[in-house]
């Protein structure tokens, strides 16, 4: 329940390989992963039921629009080899206005069903949060350096062949640059993400005064940089600033078929946006 029951979880569905069969499977998914971290009762259950029912159709009429019109501006950019750093800061903007909106949306309906928790389910969930923390701090605590940065050319390296296919020599090298240069946030990450817990998990516990309730949930999930130290803040700013930089590099490096691929990919993706919204 990281991101109030995970919604944002609509927008990873759309990296699979179908964008419509992960839609229409979106109500099913979102209550799986629900599942992981607590069990409904019967009452609680139906209200979510609803609220989900709601959600989805305001999401499609309402917000896939303006994913598709996002992608269109960032197919023309890339395109136009006109991308820039003030390009990706915009779409940054956009993003986190996209999850601004869904959480806004959803937030009244799931207050009352979070108030009306047992302490048995805030222990489900807290004890699921910690239980993928430690998961967390196992996989990257004690590695070095250098197995770090392996590790996250490997990440960034497989989604990028996901979309352009087979990478050259030149632009593994820029991820790999660009992950030697980028500051080193583990530590104030892994800080950060517990002290995010045990803020949400306080404010679980004190659940049944559902204005403080819905008060804690808008500051940890619209506004996390409120947990974040100073230095942490300062580290992700440069740290974004040269992914887009990276991003903008790709795009020059990129061959006809590596773009013919993106375009492929991307415009399909665009054209299921546009075909679920419309849908009655």
């Amino acid at each position: 329940m990281k991101k109030l029951c995970l919604w944002a979880f609509i927008l990873i569905s759309f990296l699979g390989c179908s964008t419509k069969v992960g839609y229409y499977f979106l109500d099913w998914a979102i209550e799986w992963k629900l599942e992981e971290y607590v069990t409904l009762n019967d009452k609680q259950e139906q209200q979510f039921d609803v609220v989900l029912d709601d959600f989805l159709v305001w999401h499609r009429k309402q917000e896939l629009p303006r994913y598709q019109a996002q992608l269109s501006l960032l197919s023309v950019e890339f395109n136009n080899q006109s991308f820039t750093q003030q390009s990706w800061n915009d779409h940054l903007v956009a993003a986190k206005s996209h999850w601004i909106r869904v959480f806004d949306f959803v937030e009244p309906s799931l207050v009352p069903i979070i108030s009306s928790f047992s302490d048995q389910q805030v222990e489900q969930i807290i004890a699921q949060l910690r239980v993928d923390e430690k998961e967390l701090n196992k996989k990257y605590l004690g590695k070095s350096r250098s197995e770090l940065i392996d590790m996250a050319d490997e990440r960034i390296e497989k989604r990028l062949k996901r979309w352009m296919g087979k990478l050259t020599t030149a632009q593994k090298l820029a991820v790999h640059e660009y992950n030697v240069a980028r500051g080193d946030t583990l530590d104030m990450w892994l800080e950060y993400r517990h002290e995010w817990i045990r803020l949400f998990s306080q404010a679980l516990k004190n659940r049944h005064n559902q204005m403080a309730l819905s008060h804690s949930l808008s500051l940890l999930m619209t506004q996390p940089d409120t947990v974040k130290s100073k230095a942490y803040k300062t580290v992700l700013d440069n740290n974004s600033k040269m992914f887009g930089e990276l991003l903008i590099k790709l795009d020059d490096l990129a061959s006809a078929k590596q773009k013919q691929r993106f375009n492929k990919k991307l415009n399909t993706l665009i054209k299921e946006l546009t075909e679920i919204s419309q849908e009655d």
